[in-house]
């Protein structure tokens, strides 16, 4: 009796419980929503990166966009030997407000043993792109015999961007590579200019005056080199007569025959 009761509750607890389809059935929007979280988890990452990328990118261009001033030395246009002090701007937009400081002081030789102070504007208020500014710093084949003066000299340049920003950027003046170099000459057009700017000194100082104007020699060249080739000729057959010996027996003849053709007018 005991036994009928076991199997009536065991069929009926069976029946009463889920069935295999309802099982698959909850498995499949389990994983269909684990899936769905693990794309909804991607996209949001995937925006984020996104989001990231265009926020580096528009830093980028702002960055391109803003101007870039600097300052370095750059050789002279009259020579080589020549250092230009110079502040330009590389930048895509203009640079304003824009201060050189230097520690030490900057100085430059002035003669032999001199020196004198290198002035810098307080500041510069403008500077388009690819504009500069410049001044003579030293001659560098003075500067290299003096011992006492500064050999690196460390400063920033500071400037405002766009919308204001303030920006800098670091200087170092290093002179040691120029101590030891060899300068050459090479004329460019600085020397044509001052060439001719000499010859129009020059010019402008031809006048009608007597001690102003332009003096002109002029000669029968043709006349005098014909006198000139005969007064040789003529001098070489007088050396040549008078190294030739005299002949015995012919002398009196050749000494008429040479009086008669003298001068045939006597």
């Amino acid at each position: 009796m005991a036994d009928e009761h076991v199997a009536e509750l065991v069929q009926a607890l069976q029946g009463s419980g889920p069935s295999a389809a309802d099982w698959i059935g909850s498995v499949a929007s389990a994983l269909t929503f684990l899936i769905a979280a693990a794309a909804l988890f991607i996209a949001k990452r995937q925006l984020g990166e996104a989001s990231t990328a265009r926020e580096q990118s528009k830093a980028l261009e702002r960055e391109k966009s803003q101007p870039y001033v600097v300052a370095y030395l750059e050789e002279n246009g009259v020579g080589s030997h020549i250092h230009d002090l110079v502040v330009k701007n590389f930048g895509q937009t203009a640079g304003r407000n824009i201060q050189v400081s230097f520690e030490p002081a900057l100085n430059r030789t002035n003669g032999a043993e001199g020196v004198e102070p290198v002035v810098l504007p307080e500041a510069i208020s403008f500077l388009a792109p690819s504009q500069e500014w410049r001044t003579v710093f030293d001659v560098a084949t003075t500067r290299a015999g003096r011992a006492d003066m500064p050999m690196i000299y460390r400063g920033f340049v500071t400037y405002e961007g766009l919308e204001g920003e303030r920006r800098n950027s670091d200087v170092v003046i290093d002179l040691h590579p120029h101590k030891a170099r060899i300068y050459t000459e090479v004329l460019g057009v600085h020397h044509v200019a001052k060439a001719l700017r000499d010859i129009r000194d020059t010019h402008k100082k031809w006048n009608e005056d007597i001690h102003g104007g332009l003096k002109v020699f002029s000669r029968d060249g043709h006349a005098k080199d014909g006198a000139k080739a005969r007064k040789l000729r003529e001098y070489q057959e007088e050396r040549a007569a008078e190294s030739k010996p005299p002949q015995r027996g012919h002398q009196d003849s050749a000494d008429t025959t040479s009086e008669a053709q003298a001068d045939p007018t006597e």
